[in-house]
């Protein structure tokens, strides 16, 4: 890695950790989308209810599975006469199917309780118990006043709660065997208690009155015990399965992606990453550039010094130098130590080149000749030229 791009990741490096530090030191907007799960601490998350329980019952268990299957081995055996539990359910809508709402049914006409608080009830539970109910208002700042009613009633005075509630009350039950426990500001039920076999339901509309928010506003606590007192002095088992689903495991990456800031750190960081991968590979796959091969200085030298020979017309000189020239060749190529025009070099080249000596000799005479002449036509330096390549040709 060169030294550009350490500077690069190490820049890189530091934008990420500081947005992901601006993003977390940020002050982050009041979430108020309910819950109702004991894992939010959120105004409409249910820590602060699940942690109080306790304080009600002798025992508090939370279970992240359906009804189907917490209820599998209650439902069908005497658990539930040797130890009944009360079950607690708090969403903003609640709706089993046939399956669940048979197996909770059964367990509370063996002796269970269970408190249900949703703003609507769907599915077969709705069917079976005969439930319907209704929304009086959608705007944000609604606000619902909520007293006790009967003969009994578990506390006096008027609850007001604010932020937001859609006033969701029941307008059909089975009044056979439900009582009525507490109504909104228009006379309209909203916590009802249900008769089941050696059981009891408790259904409320107003699921928002159990959540931390209200929890820890006014005198609304007082509301949400008494709402609660009406379950038996029992184990409690907490649902967390129809509040956010199956919970999934805990990993690295699920963290990540929940947090803001360490959200918007990991795509900062992708991008970043992507984005210094597209440009080193674009810098590394540059278009080659076309060398030039380099030029034959020597060539070039002898095709200067032939034009200035040929302009000034002196081809006596030219010959000579070519002659020179040819000699240290043939000297060097043929391990001649000297070379002449006499018997010794004829014999040597002869050897050399495979020529007879006649020849040799008529082709040494004729460079002699031409070496020695103080003028030469241009015709006689073609010849010279041609003669001396046709030489070199037999020399190995």
């Amino acid at each position: 890695m060169s030294r550009f791009e350490k500077w690069m990741v190490a820049v890189l490096a530091v934008l990420i950790i500081g947005f992901a530090l601006l993003e977390a030191t940020a002050p982050q907007p009041t979430d108020w989308s309910p819950s109702f799960s004991r894992y939010h601490m959120k105004p409409y998350g249910g820590r602060l209810v699940y942690e109080r329980l306790s304080d009600l019952f002798p025992e508090v268990r939370a279970v992240h599975d359906p009804v189907e299957v917490t209820g599998a081995d209650r439902a069908w055996d005497d658990e539930v006469a040797e130890r009944p539990v009360n079950h607690i359910y708090i969403n903003t809508g609640f709706g089993l199917g046939t399956l669940g709402t048979e197996y909770l049914l059964r367990m509370v006409e063996q002796g269970d309780h269970a408190l249900i608080a949703a703003e609507h009830f769907t599915g077969a539970w709705a069917d079976t118990l005969k439930l319907q109910t209704s929304i009086a208002h959608w705007d944000n700042e609604s606000i619902s006043d909520i007293r006790f009613v009967g003969e009994q009633r578990l506390l006096p005075g008027v609850f007001r709660f604010t932020r937001g509630f859609p006033g969701a009350h029941f307008t059909s039950y089975d009044t056979s065997r439900t009582r009525v426990l507490a109504v909104d500001g228009a006379s309209r039920p909203v916590l009802v208690q249900m008769a089941y076999g050696l059981g009891r339901i408790v259904l409320c509309t107003a699921p928002r009155a159990l959540s931390n928010y209200n929890l820890v506003k006014d005198r609304n606590a007082t509301f949400a015990a008494a709402a609660l007192s009406v379950l038996p002095h029992r184990p409690v088992i907490w649902d967390e399965y129809y509040k956010v689903g199956r919970q999934e495991s805990p990993t690295f990456m699920r963290f990540v992606l929940k947090e803001r800031a360490l959200r918007w750190a990991w795509f900062l960081a992708q991008a970043l990453l992507l984005l210094f991968v597209l440009v080193y590979v674009r810098r590394q796959q540059r278009a080659i550039p076309v060398v030039a091969p380099p030029r034959n200085a020597s060539q070039d030298l002898a095709r200067t010094i032939g034009r200035l020979y040929w302009h000034k017309a002196d081809h006596a000189d030219l010959a000579r130098k070519m002659i020179m020239h040819f000699k240290e060749e043939v000297r060097a190529r043929t391990y001649l130590r000297t070379f002449a025009y006499d018997e010794p070099t004829t014999s040597h080249l002869a050897a050399k080149t495979g020529l007879q000596k006649d020849d040799i000799q008529s082709r040494l005479a004729a460079v002699a000749r031409r070496e020695s002449a103080s003028r030469l036509s241009e015709k006689d330096l073609v010849d010279l030229s041609n003669e001396l390549h046709d030489f070199r040709k037999h020399i190995p």
